[in-house]
């Protein structure tokens, strides 16, 4: 018999690798594809590992949304890092120079896949009353930080800008996915951005 306690060091670590694997499948392959099935084999786990730890597709599907939100607020806290100190305030324009920064980033191949991820699980959301319901307080966590970034930037009524910022973020990621374009918002985009959020 397994170590009980060696058992539960290694469940983070292969919940992990099960809900990357089915990140894989949905950003190459689509959701009909994700079974536990298909992530065992994606994963190279042994037959019956996904189900082991994600009894129904829903369990797996919230897995995975877990993961991504968590690789996406990692990236977004690196990048909180590199800018200057929260105590300090920040012009607009060098948040919208971090914003392109971040597209560039999730539209290179390495990420492109997991953003292709994003799109197909929002999706799955919103014909999934259940994970939708886990997906608006994940979402509140990018509403957040985007309102705390905006308020550096010494703009009021942060709420529907805030708003206004994450909806043309999706919209040009989509298109981009859509295309297969890898080019982030144009200098004139951004300026019509820089406008609108200071309206």
């Amino acid at each position: 018999m397994q170590n009980p306690i060696r058992l539960r060091l290694m469940e983070p670590d292969r919940k992990t690798l099960i809900a990357d694997a089915a990140m894989a499948i949905l950003g190459t392959q689509g959701a009909r594809a994700l079974t536990h099935r298909a992530v065992d084999a994606q994963a190279g786990l042994p037959a019956g590992s996904t189900s082991f730890y994600c009894r129904t597709r829903l369990e797996l599907l919230k897995l995975t949304l877990a993961r991504h939100v968590a690789l996406d607020l990692a990236d977004l806290a690196a990048d909180a890092a590199a800018s200057p100190s929260h105590d300090t305030p920040l012009a607009l324009a060098d948040l919208l120079a971090l914003l392109q920064h971040r597209l560039r980033d999730w539209l290179t191949p390495p990420k492109r896949v997991r953003l292709v991820a994003r799109f197909e699980l929002f999706l799955v959301a919103s014909r999934e009353p259940e994970l939708s319901a886990i997906l608006g307080p994940m979402r509140d966590q990018f509403l957040a930080a985007t309102e705390a970034a905006l308020a550096r930037c010494g703009l009021r009524d942060t709420g529907s800008r805030a708003r206004l910022l994450l909806s043309v973020v999706d919209g040009h990621l989509l298109d981009c996915v859509r295309s297969g374009s890898d080019a982030p918002l144009s200098e004139g985009q951004m300026a019509l951005l820089l406008h609108a959020l200071r309206e």
